[in-house]
């Protein structure tokens, strides 16, 4: 799993927790969208939105001092991710976890939930 701040470029163990050098954690919404961007999981595909030799060129960006420009069809698709499960009609217990819990989980619960409806 890689995952960069967006701030210092540095790596850190959770996309929306606090970066372990520069202190900072993603609250507005454009920070916590481009925080899920640069997260990649092997684990989880389907929650990768762009290749680890993007996060990589993004992070060298960062670490220059370079903005961070990140394709705003990109942007969109994780945007939508990560709203759709908050913003539906779901479960209360499931807009909880939107609330409080890191993305990922968010979308992996979500994905799990329509699996188990779907019947597969």
């Amino acid at each position: 799993m890689l995952r960069v701040c967006i701030y210092c470029g540095s790596h850190k163990p959770e996309a929306l927790e606090e970066c372990g050098k520069c202190a900072r954690v993603p609250r507005s919404h454009p920070d916590v969208i481009h925080s899920i961007i640069l997260s990649h999981s092997e684990d989880e595909p389907y929650l990768n939105f762009i290749g680890l030799d993007e996060i990589e060129g993004f992070r060298e960006s960062i670490l220059s001092g370079s903005p961070l420009n990140i394709d705003p069809r990109i942007f969109k698709e994780a945007e939508e991710a990560y709203s759709a499960v908050g913003t539906m009609g779901s479960p209360q217990a499931l807009q909880y976890f939107s609330r409080i819990s890191h993305p990922v989980m968010v979308v992996t619960l979500f994905v799990f939930i329509i699996f188990v409806l779907m019947g597969a």
